[in-house]
């Protein structure tokens, strides 16, 4: 509890200050996402899913090829996974799945945490928390230190509930202070980094409904150097109470106001798409586009339409003489055939030309 007891002499930087005004000003639209989305909610909410999982595949330099990682990330399919490291990734994006499901009820507790790690590494190994003999009970230990791992990582949830309570610290820095104590503690037998940086992207996902939409674990895998440097500079003085957090928050609020960015930008395409035809969307995308594509290319394109409606389009266009298909199966590719942008005609409209 080394940072969450010692966050008064924190201070805020009158530039991340600012931030994190324009944080909240974007935050304050998650309803509007929420009602825009509703129609294909469970689309974007699958995207995301599958983009955090590929992310963390990445991030935790799993040895297993890109195709692989993408393969065991979709999911609409279920593999049996062939090794650690898949079963892993498998268990990740089971994990990722629960947080989408139930991050609005979602309640940090000490059996939340106990139940993350079980199932986060069912099968993979036997992490836990550490039991110490050594250790007192509450009502007996006189110091902190004195505690057990579970006892500690009540302490430290009871001071994150106490810090969220007194709304005294804003939510991304008490987040933050609470995942450096998370991790430096080593509460369990292996893997806190994981087990933190998964409890602090459930906190995330609670608070910030942005993460449904939009991947947090993309935004951070570019950061993750840095991630890693900034932890470092936190972990300096953290026994003593004097950790530095300032550049770990800043990289919380950085990814934060990243999704939201995107989620805006999506929320614009969006609007567009559902007041036009869809396949007539589909079918301007693959007349104004390059003359050989896949249905891969149109999905990424429209990622809202459904299947039935990206092959219904194909096929019209097909029957017209517009495209023609190279070869078969997932891979398969298509070509233009006729003249790019053949089907749009635009003539100037002359308003104002009143001549018989």
């Amino acid at each position: 509890m080394k940072c969450l007891g010692n966050m008064e002499r924190l201070h805020i930087p009158n530039d991340l200050m600012m931030q994190l005004f324009r944080l909240y000003e974007m935050k304050g639209q998650s309803y509007y996402y929420k009602a825009l989305f509703s129609r294909d909610d469970e689309v974007m909410a699958r995207t995301t899913l599958e983009l955090d999982t590929q992310a963390l595949a990445y991030f935790l330099k799993l040895s297993l090829t890109p195709a692989r990682i993408k393969l065991l990330s979709d999911p609409k399919k279920d593999f049996v996974p062939k090794n650690r490291d898949e079963i892993l990734l498998n268990n990740i994006k089971d994990i990722l799945l629960r947080i989408q499901s139930l991050s609005d009820t979602f309640d940090l507790t000490t059996n939340e945490v106990k139940d993350l790690t079980l199932t986060l590494f069912r099968g993979y190994d036997d992490i836990r928390l550490i039991k110490d003999p050594k250790a007192k009970i509450d009502r007996l230990a006189k110091s902190f230190d004195e505690l057990s791992p579970e006892d500690k990582l009540k302490k430290i949830i009871d001071q994150f509930h106490y810090h969220r309570r007194n709304n005294k610290y804003e939510i991304v820095q008490i987040m933050t202070n609470f995942y450096i104590d998370l991790v430096k503690l080593n509460l369990f037998t292996d893997k806190s980094d994981l087990i933190g940086l998964i409890v602090v992207y459930t906190l995330a996902a609670k608070y910030f409904k942005v993460c449904r939409y939009d991947s947090f674990f993309q935004a951070l895998l570019p950061l993750q150097e840095q991630f890693g440097s900034a932890f470092i500079q936190a972990s300096y003085n953290w026994s003593e109470g004097f950790s530095q957090t300032e550049a770990i928050q800043r990289i919380f609020v950085n990814i934060l106001e990243t999704l939201h960015k995107n989620v805006e930008v999506k929320a614009h395409e969006y609007e567009f798409e559902r007041k036009m035809n869809k396949t007539n969307s589909i079918e301007g995308t693959i007349l104004t586009g390059p003359a050989t594509f896949s249905k891969k290319d149109i999905r990424n394109k429209h990622p809202y339409a459904s299947d039935a409606t990206i092959n219904r389009t194909l096929m019209s266009l097909k029957e017209r003489g517009v495209i023609r298909p190279l070869g078969s199966g997932r891979t398969a590719q298509w070509l233009r055939v006729a003249e790019k942008l053949e089907k749009f005609n635009p003539q100037q409209l002359d308003l104002f030309n009143h001549a018989d």
